[in-house]
């Protein structure tokens, strides 16, 4: 992880604690941007994600300073615990959006998986209006079946419209979209 460390003492800190990660056997501790404390199990990041990499030899002196909120923490250790995972449906898609985006970020696989999950039955239910943030964040992360869900939705729509929001790699993809198939499009990925 390419965050610093800032050397803390437990005892001087008078930051708050999240209720469902305050574990005393733990040996990490996360910083949220909004300053709520994670204690979280250095063998639980080690097997369930990729992208959190603490100090080797971290203890309760060593806060890890995050830029997420503590609501987009909350939801993503709960991925990384044997424990019923959060129920996504009924979450809005900016908390979705930001679920997701953190799970990519530090390869939170079970996270990953269920936010694609519920990225594409919203596409089918719901989420019409987030279709363009939806399509960019599958682009990003080469998630394959969500750019090929999204991306019919997104045809009849003006280039100028995406050339602020589309990565630049895929301008002239989408420029020749019309003449392409979509799952051609995603052969670009």
């Amino acid at each position: 992880m390419s965050t610093t460390t800032e050397n803390l003492q437990r005892s001087d800190s008078d930051l708050p604690y999240s209720e469902k990660f305050d574990a005393p056997d733990a040996e990490v501790v996360f910083q949220s941007s909004d300053r709520i404390l994670f204690r979280i199990h250095k063998m639980n990041l080690a097997t369930c994600t990729e992208g959190f990499s603490p100090p080797e030899h971290s203890t309760f002196d060593e806060i890890v300073p995050l830029p997420e909120s503590s609501s987009t923490l909350e939801l993503l250790f709960q991925f990384i615990y044997p424990r019923p995972q959060p129920e996504l449906g009924t979450i809005d898609f900016e908390t979705l959006a930001l679920l997701a985006e953190a799970a990519e970020k530090y390869r939170v696989f079970p996270a990953i998986n269920l936010c694609t999950i519920y990225m594409i039955l919203g596409l089918r239910e719901h989420l019409e209006d987030h279709v363009e943030e939806i399509f960019v964040h599958a682009l990003r992360h080469a998630v394959h079946k969500l750019v090929a869900r999204a991306a019919p939705l997104l045809l009849d729509r003006p280039l100028e419209k995406f050339l602020l929001i589309l990565p630049v790699c895929f301008v002239i993809p989408w420029r020749s979209r019309i003449e392409i198939h979509v799952p051609m499009f995603v052969l670009y990925l």
